[in-house]
């Protein structure tokens, strides 16, 4: 569910995900050694879960920002993590053989897609690898047991398009640079350069201007071309992060893979009365083809999303349309949807293969989003419950299963451990033959962990965007008396480091 905007957050530092583990009392003094600023020449040995190359320097794990396998290069050491080193390439003294030409001028800087100079190929080989990996050397679990984990892996299914495969990206407006001057004792931030693009990794106050991203449509170049246009003759005020002062923030773009809808939404730190002289300026991009939706969305907030955010319509509809197999779902700016649509199909039916259901089933969709998945499974079994905390997530989900005439399919609205323990308790409404469960990055809470295994369902589907938390999460399900079977990667994110699973666990 994530957006593009700078490389995605892995919630963890290299180290913490490296496979590799601490290193021995004995090695303490070489690690101490290693100190910020100094150069090392290295080998990458291989990827690891985050993205980065593993090389070592005496023994000591360091772990290299953008750097390939094979590559030979010379590094500078950012941070000693005490069991381990963070570094970034100095030079490259000998590429990767597969290293290939990466297809955008910005894939080097803007920091989402570290992998693009890789051969997809390898890619995914490496992606399945780390799932292995990480299962048998991050898993909770007796020796033995973690020793048999990486069996379990399937053969890792690749993405059906491997580039202009987003349905969804956000642009920042801000600006190149900014200096500070101190001016009658109070600090003074001077913006220049006022452009629209990705923030940086770890560059929150500045922007890298784009002018292409080959994840997303093919068209956007001239998007951003009108944009541009636009922006010099409106003269419309961007925002600053520092200052809180400015209007432009946020082009939030999304688009129907399969029915080639377009949405454009300005989200711009202003209320209407502000907006209502402006809006004849925004329309301009009404006329666009195939677009189907063109917002302006009142964000006045400090965070980067809006947290009640008012919508204004000037042209089409509030909403695109979207299909998923034979089922549609409006798709509004703030919607929960796969990103990858063509890809979310290969996820789905490896859900549909994982859980295996029965028309007599009954299954348990927690932390469903609109509903997407459970409205897909709801062919295949007798009853599907879906459970999600977020507001407008239910709303789509309600309209969505109406609008697809789905009549075996309802919806309760809280976290996963509060409705399972309080209006879903075991032995009451409903008994779950399967649960699936597709938490954020973060992994199951504690007691939603607890909740579902209360519930004993005879199959667990975990699906799973960080496996590192999956790991975590499946060594408690072990103690709880459930055996992992299969864990099937889906690539949904080419060029990046995600990786996607469907775990399946069965109840002994």
């Amino acid at each position: 569910m994530s957006t593009l905007s700078t490389q995605e957050g892995t919630g963890q530092t290299p180290g913490q995900e490296g496979l590799e583990g601490p290193v021995s009392s004995g090695d303490a003094s070489h690690t101490a050694s290693l100190k910020p600023g100094q150069r090392h020449t290295v080998t990458i040995e291989k990827l690891t879960h985050g993205g980065a190359g593993l090389a070592h320097i005496d023994k000591i794990p360091a772990f290299v920002t953008a750097a390939l396998p094979g590559q030979k290069v010379e590094i500078v050491i950012t941070k000693n993590r005490g069991s381990y080193a963070e570094a970034r390439i100095e030079k490259v003294l000998k590429r990767s053989k597969d290293e290939v030409m990466p297809r955008c001028q910005h894939c080097h800087n803007c920091g989402g897609c570290v992998w693009q100079q890789l051969s997809y190929v390898k890619q995914i080989q490496y992606k399945e690898d780390i799932v292995r990996e990480t299962l048998m050397h991050l898993t909770p679990a007796d020796p033995a047991v973690r020793a048999s984990l990486g069996g379990r892996v399937l053969k890792i299914i690749p993405s059906p398009q491997v580039f202009h495969y987003r349905n969804k990206l956000e642009l920042s407006f801000g600006f190149e640079s900014m200096r500070t001057e101190e001016k009658n004792n109070q600090r003074q931030f001077i913006d220049e350069n006022p452009s629209i693009g990705f923030h940086m990794p770890g560059q929150w106050s500045t922007i890298l201007p784009v002018s292409e991203c080959h994840l997303y449509d093919e068209q956007l170049p001239t998007l951003l071309t009108d944009v541009r246009r636009f922006m010099s003759e409106t003269k419309l005020p961007v925002y600053n992060p520092k200052t809180h002062r400015g209007m432009l923030r946020i082009l939030l773009l999304r688009r129907g893979i399969n029915t080639g809808e377009q949405m454009i939404a300005f989200l711009v730190n202003a209320r209407k009365k502000e907006l209502e002289p402006l809006f004849q300026y925004f329309m301009r991009f009404g006329g666009r083809s195939g677009l189907a939706s063109l917002l302006v969305v009142e964000h006045l907030g400090l965070n980067d999303k809006p947290e009640s955010p008012k919508i204004h319509c000037l042209t089409g509809k509030p909403t695109i349309t979207e299909k998923l197999f034979d089922l549609s779902f409006e798709i509004s700016p703030f919607s929960f949807f796969q990103t990858n649509t063509l890809g979310a199909e290969k996820l789905y039916q490896a859900v549909a293969a994982a859980a295996d259901l029965s028309p007599r089933d009954t299954v348990l969709d927690a932390y469903c989003g609109m509903g997407t998945i459970g409205q897909y499974l709801s062919r295949f079994c007798e009853k599907v419950v879906g459970i999600e905390s977020h507001p407008s997530a239910i709303e789509d989900a309600l309209k969505s299963a109406g609008k697809n005439r789905i009549g075996n399919i309802s919806f309760y609205r809280g976290r996963t451990e509060q409705v399972l323990n309080e209006q879903l308790k075991p032995g009451s409404k409903y008994k779950f033959n399967t649960i699936i469960v597709d938490p954020p990055r973060a992994g199951l809470h504690p007691d939603a962990r607890e909740a579902v295994a209360a519930h004993k369902p005879e199959k667990i589907v975990y699906v799973s965007c960080n496996m590192a938390t999956f790991a975590r999460d499946l060594g408690e399900f072990l103690k709880a008396g459930y055996e992992l079977r299969t864990v099937q990667p889906v690539d949904l994110f080419p060029h990046t480091a995600h990786i996607e699973a469907v775990s399946l666990l069965q109840r002994k």
